[in-house]
């Protein structure tokens, strides 16, 4: 045993501290390295869960059936862009908006007087600032057109980082849930796992949920566009995925932009005027949104994130300001996580029992529990498997 004296609680505060200063120093120096980093740490923990169950089933070590699912994995990531290039570059070109014409009527418009009450307003005099400005904003960009060979080798090169870290993190991923749960001290340990069984149901319900969404109505905005007769159907149907990660805003988003198609392109062959066509389209958009926002994100997404949309789309403009498109598309799990730390941390506070609340109902429960322990007996045979 040893002769040396127990710190006091002042030595214990202050260890703390300059634990939690040296934490953040390191995450602002090294903060170039963090969004691969957690991009990497997401491709791990998606992948985890599908490792688990191969790794049950297929008589290798973990390490190789890691690395047949992650060039699977892999494969797909390039495949299914290679696949869609083609038809995306025909709907690209079906964006045909008559340039010339449109340049022609807001000639038209150039020469144009509005006369109110006797009072004349010049439009040439309204808009030639306006078309200064365009100019001063969109003259740069063939300064950046330069740097895009630079940028493209930067991102080969974070893109390899991610792939090979991301492969050990998947490789070690249970051990490292392990190596956490030994930290914490026992009389805590059963209350923590359940915190964290908690967290992880939040991340897997939003990522599972979100990607599903996003396919589905991708698919029907695309099939739905098609059958009306606009030729980038597909295009639509991209945007409409994409912008699933923002509640309610995203449909006006993307109805926005295909009202816009509709008219411009118009219909390939039902007999309307432009403007009657987008009004068509728009109305079909609308409908739409009430399907997803009454009907499909109660069954798919369910409660599990329990955040109003008006805080997830506040955390979506926070996170788009300090991550970029990952923070976009991290906010809203990172809020709920947020609520259930703070919820806990509340509960502890005013010694309200049950500490930890999850956030489904009693069927996931069990079902997560179930998980759990399947979970549990994986991470028993892979560790004899190991050993072997």
């Amino acid at each position: 045993m040893s002769s040396a004296p127990k710190w006091t609680p002042e030595s214990k505060r202050f260890v703390f501290v300059v634990c939690v200063i040296l934490i953040a120093l390191a995450i602002w120096r090294f903060s170039v390295v963090l969004a691969p980093l957690i991009v990497a740490v997401i491709i791990a923990y998606l992948l985890n869960p599908v490792l688990n169950w191969a790794d049950k089933r297929i008589p290798l070590k973990r390490s190789i059936v890691a690395a047949i699912i992650y060039v699977c994995f892999l494969i797909g990531l390039v495949s299914i862009p290679t696949l869609l290039a083609p038809l995306l570059v025909q709907q690209l070109s079906n964006l045909d908006f008559n340039i010339q014409g449109l340049s022609d009527e807001f000639d038209s418009a150039m020469d144009y007087e509005i006369n109110i009450a006797g009072f004349q307003i010049d439009v040439p005099s309204l808009i030639e600032p306006i078309a200064g400005s365009l100019d001063s904003i969109f003259s740069p960009l063939a300064a950046l057109a330069a740097n895009l060979a630079v940028g493209i080798a930067g991102g080969l090169i974070w893109a390899i980082f991610i792939f090979v870290v991301g492969y050990y993190f998947l490789v070690d991923a249970n051990r490292f849930v392990e190596w956490i749960d030994s930290w914490i001290p026992p009389n805590y340990l059963e209350e923590f796992q359940q915190l964290r069984r908690t967290i992880d149901g939040v991340w897997k319900s939003y990522f599972i949920g979100q990607v599903t969404l996003a396919v589905i109505v991708g698919v029907i905005i695309s099939v739905a566009t098609g059958i009306l007769g606009i030729r980038s159907a597909l295009i639509l149907g991209l945007v409409a995925a994409l912008l699933e990660l923002i509640p309610n805003w995203g449909y006006g988003l993307s109805g926005a932009i295909g009202t816009a198609i509709a008219y411009f392109q118009g219909s390939s062959y039902i007999p309307l005027p432009n403007w009657a066509f987008a009004l068509l389209v728009a109305g079909f958009y609308f409908l739409m949104w009430q399907v997803d926002t009454n009907y499909l994100v109660p069954r798919i997404l369910g409660s599990r994130l329990q955040l109003p949309p008006a805080i997830i789309i506040v955390g979506i403009i926070a996170g788009a300001s300090v991550g970029g498109a990952l923070g976009l598309l991290l906010a809203a799990p990172t809020i709920a996580t947020v609520k259930v730390l703070g919820s806990y941390i509340y509960r502890r506070l005013l010694d309200l029992e049950p500490y930890v609340l999850a956030p489904e109902p009693a069927v996931a429960a069990s079902l997560r529990a179930q998980s759990a322990a399947e979970a549990e007996q994986f991470e028993n045979q892979s560790s004899m498997k190991d050993d072997q």
